[in-house]
């Protein structure tokens, strides 16, 4: 028996039509109810009962698919599996949000390279939420993301603590300002990163406004920083940013520090617990010594 088989079966039970299961394989019928006769022969049970009329499964039959669909999948699961291992020496990929993307990976990948010029390193802008579900999955080998992270399995360093401040448009009234006071942002139209795409960035500029009493005019919210920026540039409104902004807004746009307290936002690094890969340990070396 050879999962050809278990594939050509699995369509005659789907199909219950030798004909349509024929074209949905791609071969011809008498060779296909030639090869589910061999599969039958070598179970030694019947599992299709046909005639002119119709076909159906037998109660060998749909035991018998329950388990062809598990062996299938397992299979398909192995060949990935296998597939991944022979590559996860020479691949690494890496997700990352933009704050990274400014502050952390042109630190680090440079120096990744010097050590390991044969790897190839795939690099993948992702929202928050997703890169802990891609990083699950093995899609991704590690992280630079925001908390916060939620699953058991997953391993995580803080590499940066980025203090926020006030991105305002450059005609701003309070433009002037050396500091921003947080009372000055009372009823101010105001734009916020969506906290379904921003992680805990939004949570902490909503406890730092309510911890001062304070209540913008929120207009907007934004699912990435790019846009936020573009919005605020608009004279669409101020926001509360990560300092990395600075690196990439325009002149469209001011920055100032918040006075007093200033809130922050951690940057951090993370992967899954069980992770084997060699390239994966030296990034996290790389980067524990450049940040930590």
């Amino acid at each position: 028996m050879e999962l050809r088989h278990l594939r050509y079966f699995i369509a005659v039970a789907e199909e219950l039509n030798f004909t349509r299961a024929a074209k949905k394989l791609h071969t011809a019928q008498p060779s296909l109810s030639q090869q589910i006769k061999d599969l039958e022969d070598y179970i030694g049970s019947t599992l299709l009962e046909r005639n002119k009329r119709r076909v159906s499964l037998t109660k060998a039959g749909e035991v018998f698919l329950q388990q062809a669909r598990i062996i299938l999948d397992n299979a398909e699961k192995a060949k990935k599996m296998a597939r991944k291992a022979a590559q996860e020496q020479i691949v690494l990929t890496i997700g990352f949000v933009p704050s990274a993307e400014v502050k952390v990976l042109p630190e680090v990948i440079p120096v990744f390279r010097l050590s390991h010029p044969e790897a190839k390193v795939e690099l993948i802008s992702l929202f928050n939420p997703k890169q802990e579900e891609e990083l699950l999955q093995g899609d991704i080998d590690v992280a630079f993301m925001r908390l916060p992270i939620k699953s058991d399995y997953i391993d995580f360093k803080v590499i940066l603590n980025e203090p926020l401040v006030v991105l305002m448009p450059a005609n701003h009234r309070l433009r002037y300002c050396e500091k921003i006071s947080v009372e000055d942002l009372h009823g101010e139209n105001f734009i916020i990163p969506d906290p379904t795409q921003s992680g805990i960035l939004q949570q902490i500029i909503e406890n730092y406004f309510n911890e001062h009493n304070v209540s913008p005019n929120i207009i907007q919210t934004a699912n990435n920083m790019l846009l936020i920026l573009n919005m605020v540039s608009l004279n669409l409104g101020c926001a509360i940013v990560p300092f990395y902004i600075t690196s990439i807004m325009t002149d469209a746009v001011v920055c100032r520090p918040l006075s007093g307290y200033s809130p922050t936002i951690e940057l951090i690094m993370a992967w899954r617990k069980d992770h084997t890969s060699e390239l994966l340990s030296h990034l996290i070396d790389i980067v524990e010594n450049k940040y930590l």
